[in-house]
């Protein structure tokens, strides 16, 4: 929270949910504006969040996505063109935040698929019912919601355990892995209770449930992001 006391806007250029929605709570609980982008493979969106006014990341996005559901670049991909269209995006709707022409934003969430050439405006109404803008319960903020990293004493591992647990089909995660990013083809195994590869000089095991253990460091932000960039958040 202290992190956004003394500007005047936020711009998203995070990679994952779990930081969103911890932007999210942050930005509403200050009232500070903030731009949220995210792209994989050739979709793209944005949502520009004036709190006490537009909706929030929250309202669209309710809950966060089980670990596995979505997406991340490494296993789904990304092309270049989609990264600058949403960067603009982001920046055009930050520079009416600073310049005070609030008329002039989106209302709403902006969607784009450069591949099919799409680009709608989806225009939507601030949910009453929301647990942040609405509620202000900013469980994200509060470190009620969190994912949880822990260093396994001797084994060169950690585990990594998600704030939302999910319920993988290690299947057809094993598919889109295959082939995606550094991960070995020839490493990627699973089975009815566990999933495991190899990527970046790292072995990742995988529950159903969404917990990992990554083998071949100690170092918890490594593990979280090899975690991030692979399985998503």
């Amino acid at each position: 929270r202290g992190l956004i006391e003394d500007v005047d806007l936020v711009i998203d250029g995070t990679d994952n949910f779990e930081t969103r929605y911890l932007l999210n709570d942050a930005c509403v609980d200050a009232g500070r504006p903030w731009v949220y982008g995210g792209v994989v493979a050739s979709h793209g969106m944005v949502l520009a969040v004036v709190p006490g006014q537009t909706p929030c990341f929250a309202c669209v996005v309710p809950e966060m996505p089980a670990p596995g559901s979505t997406g991340t670049c490494d296993t789904a991909g990304v092309i270049g063109p989609a990264v600058g269209v949403v960067a603009a995006l982001e920046a055009v709707e930050a520079m009416k935040l600073l310049v005070g022409a609030r008329e002039s934003l989106a209302r709403g969430l902006i969607t784009v698929d450069l591949w099919r050439h799409q680009y709608r405006t989806f225009e939507l109404d601030r949910n009453p019912d929301c647990a942040v803008c609405g509620a202000g319960e900013y469980r994200f903020l509060r470190g009620e919601v969190t994912s949880t990293s822990i260093a396994l004493c001797g084994r060169n591992a950690v585990q990594v355990t998600p704030g939302q647990p999910g319920s993988i089909d290690l299947d057809r995660f094993a598919e889109q892995l295959a082939g995606r990013g550094a991960v070995r083809n020839q490493s990627v195994r699973a089975n009815a209770y566990l999933l495991r590869f190899e990527a970046d000089a790292l072995e990742c095991t995988l529950f159903p449930d969404g917990r990992a253990v990554i083998k071949g460091t100690d170092e918890v932000e490594r593990a979280r992001a090899f975690y991030a960039k692979y399985i998503g958040s």
